[in-house]
């Protein structure tokens, strides 16, 4: 008997619970917007924005050794941060030199503000200056601006001579397409 009782109050409960989540029939049932779910690709983008930069880095791994311009960029910033992965600068000047020959601009900032802070390889200012006026080229509006200015700012320090050197490469490396920029 207390079985069904038990029975009996549990599809009373299960029958309220039901009425106060169903709408009544007719009315319009209510909009539930779908939960995000990344696009195919955009995983490790997304695992950034969550902060998870362990779970980026390896989701960026093979995408960055198959030539993903972006994903090589985004490795390299994780690589030189030390977010997610053990601060390595070797291993972001590896994927930043591989999107800036692909032309992307922030790896080629990057390069710029590693020769010019000796992170990862020896203090250059003539690559430094080299790498913000590819940079630059690669740029439009704002960022362009403040790039130009880092690399005069880094002109300031050098002599009229490696300003030369530096102008010279610089032009070398964008007639080539980025294929001949004095990198290893």
């Amino acid at each position: 008997m207390r079985g069904l009782v038990l029975a009996g109050v549990l599809i009373l409960n299960s029958a309220a619970i039901a009425a106060a989540v169903e709408p009544p029939p007719g009315a319009p049932k209510p909009v539930v917007p779908p939960k995000s779910i990344p696009l195919a690709g955009e995983e490790p983008y997304e695992a950034l924005k969550q902060g998870d930069y362990r779970v980026a880095a390896v989701l960026f791994s093979p995408r960055a050794e198959k030539g993903d311009v972006r994903a090589q960029y985004n490795l390299g910033l994780l690589y030189a941060s030390g977010m997610g992965v053990v601060q390595d600068y070797q291993a972001a000047l590896k994927w930043h030199r591989l999107a800036a020959g692909q032309g992307h601009a922030g790896a080629q900032n990057e390069l710029a503000q590693m020769y010019a802070k000796g992170q990862g390889v020896q203090q250059d200012q003539v690559r430094a200056y080299v790498w913000y006026s590819v940079a630059g080229e690669s740029m439009t509006g704002g960022s362009k601006t403040e790039i130009m200015k880092d690399r005069d700012h880094m002109a300031k320090r050098m002599t009229p001579e490696q300003i030369q050197k530096a102008e010279g490469l610089t032009k070398q490396c964008l007639d080539s397409q980025f294929k001949k920029c004095g990198e290893k």
